[in-house]
């Protein structure tokens, strides 16, 4: 064994030390090497499976519990300017005038500020009793989606002292003022607390049909797989199903991971077994831990502050769990900070960018900036043309013109009359007629034209 393998076995011991004891980048390390089969770990989707559910598990206790200084999961890259921008961290100007508006009464403001910190979101750490309270200020001018929040924290007893009375009482006040998605409450408070389960299922119903509320069709899934469902109250997998499905496209996490569970074991009357799809989906939920956010939070205040390697190495500790962004973002610092890269045993394009298009696949908003650095990389260190062709061909598609006028220039550069194939410049909506389609030099001239 070379002292790669050596290392790369004893990374892999300490990441399973760490997954027994539920350390949550271990975990999902762990399922993203199983995954992809990546540091001579064997593709196993169903072992995959088994890391990101437990992680899964951990990611959902941790959304309906929130802890004070977290924060959520965002995926912001660093080339986002717009995103990074509108960020709202807690010493920003914006931060400072929103909180002024909500100071003056401004319900929109309260209710805004008061959602952004319950979730601690857009540049904000997680504060529950700042939150409630903002909420409580804007249920107090009758603004409905305060109503609501205010009503969820009493039910719950988050920030503020449980009082269940006066929840549903809030709750109550949300519907009257427009907010029918609050009925996703005031069913739950009928299934379990008072057992009404005819009383729910109309609230859920109702909430679903006039909102398509993913949490009131996950409850319904619910009540139809437990044989709660009035009038017959008997167990329906497929009614369920489609409940759940509906719930887990609108990112509704526990029906994710109800989805996640059947494609893992099978046995569905409609749904074969998938351990592929298992994984995908377990994955979802696994990665908007808000212990994994937090470490995103303090990698983007490092980089606010200029705090180059600080943030460098928050981002690698998400890269290390497989996560999208954290390649991404630490592909961008330690490709453009030079004093970062000088490794000569460690490529950042190779390690975290080629990855980062890895994981995204075909997905949709691929980000330019990788795709022509890892295109380069191919063209002119790896030698790979083909591989570098298809990459520029992406990047076109991803409306950066770069892309078409590197694909010109490989031809114009060639040896050969077909380097580009004609199905790449159809890819890219280029077609040529029958005039100039043998003409090399006609066929440059075409090319250049679209690119200007």
């Amino acid at each position: 064994m070379g002292e790669s393998s050596h290392f790369s076995s004893r990374a892999l011991e300490l990441l399973i030390t760490g997954a027994l004891h539920n350390d949550r980048i271990s975990l999902l390390a762990l399922g993203h090497r199983h995954f992809y089969g990546l540091d001579d770990v064997p593709i196993d989707y169903d072992t995959a499976y088994v890391y990101y559910q437990q992680m899964a598990e951990i990611s959902r206790r941790e959304f309906y519990n929130p802890k004070a200084g977290e924060a959520a999961m965002e995926y912001i890259r660093l080339t986002d300017k717009k995103l990074l921008g509108e960020l709202t961290f807690d010493k920003s100007d914006s931060f400072y005038w929103l909180k002024q508006q909500a100071k003056r009464g401004v319900a929109s403001a309260q209710h805004h500020l008061g959602a952004l910190m319950y979730a601690g979101r857009n540049g904000l750490t997680r504060n529950i009793q700042a939150a409630v309270e903002y909420f409580r200020l804007g249920a107090a001018q009758n603004d409905a989606s305060s109503h609501f929040g205010y009503g969820l924290a009493l039910l719950k007893g988050q920030g503020t002292k449980q009082n269940v009375t006066e929840a549903v009482r809030q709750i109550e006040k949300a519907v009257e003022r427009g907010f029918l998605g609050a009925k996703v409450a005031l069913g739950y408070h009928a299934y379990e607390i008072e057992k009404n389960y005819t009383k729910a299922a109309q609230y859920w119903k109702e909430c679903f049909e006039h909102t398509h509320d993913a949490y009131c069709a996950h409850n319904l899934g619910v009540m139809w797989t437990a044989g709660r469902y009035p009038p017959s109250f008997t167990v329906d997998h497929v009614q369920a199903w489609q409940y759940y499905s509906f719930a887990a496209q609108h990112e509704q996490i526990d029906s994710k991971v109800v989805v996640a569970y059947y494609n893992a074991r099978g046995g569905h009357p409609l749904i074969i077994r998938n351990p592929w799809l298992a994984a995908i989906w377990s994955r979802n939920v696994a990665e908007i831990s808000s212990a994994v956010g937090t470490i995103v939070r303090r990698a983007l205040e490092a980089y606010r502050d200029r705090r180059w390697h600080t943030s460098f190495i928050f981002y690698m500790q998400t890269a290390l769990a497989g996560i999208e962004l954290g390649y991404f973002n630490a592909g961008f610092l330690c490709n453009e900070l030079k004093e970062l890269n000088n490794d000569s045993t460690f490529d950042c394009i190779e390690q975290l960018l080629t990855k980062y298009l890895m994981v995204h696949g075909k997905n949709r908003n691929t980000d330019s900036y990788a795709l022509l650095n890892v295109a380069e990389y191919y063209q002119w260190k790896q030698r790979n043309i083909t591989k570098a062709i298809q990459l520029y061909a992406q990047l076109h598609q991803n409306d950066d013109a770069q892309g078409l006028y590197n694909l010109a220039q490989i031809e114009e550069e060639s040896n050969s009359n077909n380097t580009i194939p004609l199905h790449i410049w159809v890819e890219v909506g280029i077609r040529f007629n029958e005039k100039i389609i043998t003409n090399r030099y006609r066929r440059l001239q075409y090319v250049y034209q679209q690119y200007d």
